[in-house]
């Protein structure tokens, strides 16, 4: 056997004091022998030594020159052993390496003019620690932003005597976490451990990579190959963008995700320029607008932001192609000198069919100073949230939920009664919203009485602060909240890109499963007045929204592709049709007099 440099060290130490005896004519000592058999190589191992004091007087016992690995539980030595007596004094084992280990674990027993060595010969089997993980891949599949998915892998813990640690995991996304166990975990030797990884998105993207689990095996390290989706919305901007001598931009190439459900392209320059579509093309070819402009869609009307969502309607032929790919597109200056203007373009992403039949519409809403509920009151106001609760119902029958709500007070008393003249410069109060979001004003009286609604366009901006920047709806205790909450969602149906299913002149809208209804009574077509529509341009009751209308809806950029908590919206019924007010006016009209995009074919 061995014997280590300390240890014959401390023997020659004492051979100088007079022996192993102590000069009390005690017999030899012999070195003990002590197989631990397998110990775990990745933390220490306690076991027990027995030291005597053999000698007449108490003793003092320390530890003298043991072998690396081998050492005396803190806090236990130096201690006094009385005459006679024994002790157990506990010791750990932490070897270097794995594979076989022997050491001397030396203490002294220390009798005033007398001291012998007790040395115990240490051997262990040092094992090699190993884990398996059960899995190679995790697929957490679609999983819209604001929900949460979760997939589960068992960590297997293959020594014999070890215990491993399994301190956290490494991933290419933030998205991706250990929701349990309770970190950090400790695995026994030959157990297993459940360990459950959540998805959580917060916005759109499809993150692939490998998870890196934190455990303390020497076979590591231990990855899992991790991929999911996440619907959302991305922008490209192109920034500021020259037009060229005939008033046209560049080409602009952007690519679209296979998981889009529709882009918005939106434009800002001077006040005193107007701009159009001049080209909008997609993979394989495919145009939508051509240079010629005599296709699909044109934008002619003289306001200051130009926006197209593509597609705003359910008509085959301006879908988006299959697959996703790269889009191009020119604008033009229809009107006025500006050199440049700024263009982006928001593409909406739903990651697989049923989810992009659910949205959620987060608002600002802006309060009049003469009506009563005010930012303050709001959420307490039982007549305001009546109002917001039918809103909700005629929405949630097409997927899109009212989400989040914020309140904001129009101090301005000008802005009590609304004239057209005032209507856009009330719409730029939206500036001072926290959150870019739909604007709901809520006022007295509407474009001098007459009027229960206005949106400034079809398909709006996702702007704040433009005189297209909003809805307005009349808010008065004249007549009921249903009622209210009808009209407003109304409006916001034509922001978010409604016509009317049927025009006070007669004319239809560009949505193929609303009926072609007369513009005022009934017709074999349509036995209920407006069809039951929402959209009707009288307000006639109706609630319904049309599968056709629900894809142009949730096309908007305004509509957050995330859940509210529980199962998707779908195919919810439509709100009861909601008795006229005979207060309201006769011919009311919301958007009737905006300027549309001129064509869809």
């Amino acid at each position: 056997m061995r014997r280590s440099l300390s240890v014959l060290v401390v023997l020659a130490f004492l051979a100088a004091c007079g022996g192993g005896s102590g000069g009390a004519g005690l017999p030899p000592l012999e070195v003990k022998f002590l197989d631990l058999g397998t110990v775990a190589s990745n933390a220490s191992t306690v076991f027990q030594i027995t030291i005597e004091n053999r000698f007449n007087d108490a003793a003092t016992v320390t530890e003298v020159g043991s072998d690396p690995g081998l050492i005396a539980a803190g806090g236990q030595l130096p201690l006094v052993l009385p005459a006679g007596a024994s002790v157990n004094i506990n010791v750990l084992i932490t070897p270097p390496s794995a594979g076989l280990f022997t050491g001397d674990a030396v203490f002294v027993v220390d009798a005033g003019g007398a001291s012998e060595a007790q040395i115990t010969t240490v051997s262990a089997t040092v094992e090699l620690t190993s884990a398996s993980v059960n899995l190679a891949s995790l697929d957490f599949g679609d999983v819209l932003p604001g929900t949460t998915a979760d997939r589960t892998l068992i960590v297997n813990n293959t020594t014999s005597a070890s215990t491993l640690t399994l301190a956290g995991m490494t991933a290419p996304n933030a998205a991706f976490s250990i929701v349990s166990p309770a970190l950090p975990a400790f695995i026994s030797a030959g157990q297993s451990q459940v360990v459950t990884v959540r998805y959580a998105p917060t916005g759109p993207g499809a993150p692939t990579g490998q998870l890196t689990l934190d455990i303390n095996a020497s076979n590591g390290p231990f990855q899992v190959f991790a991929q999911a989706t996440s619907g959302g919305q991305e922008v490209v901007d192109f920034g500021t963008v020259n037009f060229d001598g005939g008033g046209d931009t560049a080409e602009l190439s952007f690519d679209v995700p296979a998981d889009a459900i529709s882009f918005m392209i939106e434009a800002t320059t001077a006040a005193s320029t107007s701009l159009g579509l001049r080209l909008l093309t997609g993979p394989g070819g495919k145009v939508y607008e051509n240079e010629q402009l005599t296709g699909a869609y044109i934008w002619s009307a003289q306001q200051e932001i130009f926006n197209q969502q593509v597609p705003n309607t359910d008509r085959t032929n301006v879908q988006l192609v299959p697959g996703g790919g790269t889009y191009k597109l020119k604008l033009l200056r229809w009107s006025g000198g500006a050199g440049s203007c700024d263009i982006r373009v928001i593409i909406e992403r739903r990651p697989k069919a049923g989810t992009d039949v659910i949205a959620t519409l987060d608002l600002n809403v802006f309060l009049a100073a003469g009506i009563a509920p005010t930012a303050a009151t709001a959420a307490n106001d039982n007549t305001l949230q009546a109002v917001f609760t039918q809103m909700n119902t005629i929405l949630s029958s097409q997927g899109v939920a009212l989400g989040d709500i914020d309140y904001y007070d129009v101090t301005d008393t000008q802005y009590d009664d609304v004239t057209f003249a005032e209507f856009g410069p009330m719409l730029k109060l939206s500036s001072a919203a926290n959150e870019t979001r739909l604007s709901l004003f809520f006022v007295r009286e509407a474009i001098g009485g007459g009027i229960l609604g206005v949106s400034p366009t079809l398909g709006g901006p996702a702007l704040l602060g433009t005189e297209l920047s909003g809805v307005m709806a009349l808010y008065t205790n004249q007549f009921s909240p249903q009622f209210i909450g009808l009209v407003a969602a109304h409006e916001l149906g034509h922001f978010l890109g409604l016509a009317h299913t049927t025009e006070q002149n007669g004319a239809w809208d560009d949505i193929t499963d609303t009926a072609q209804c007369p513009a005022t009574g009934t017709n074999g077509t349509c036995p209920t007045a407006g069809g039951g529509y929402l959209m009707h341009w009288q307000a006639v009751g109706g609630t319904t929204i049309t599968n056709g209308q629900a894809g142009v809806l949730r096309g908007h950029p305004f509509l957050d592709a995330r859940l509210l908590g529980g199962n998707p919206l779908q195919a919810k019924p439509a709100a009861q049709a909601i008795a006229i007010d005979p207060n309201a006016p006769q011919n009311w009209c919301g958007t009737c007099q905006c300027n549309h995009r001129v064509k869809v074919k």
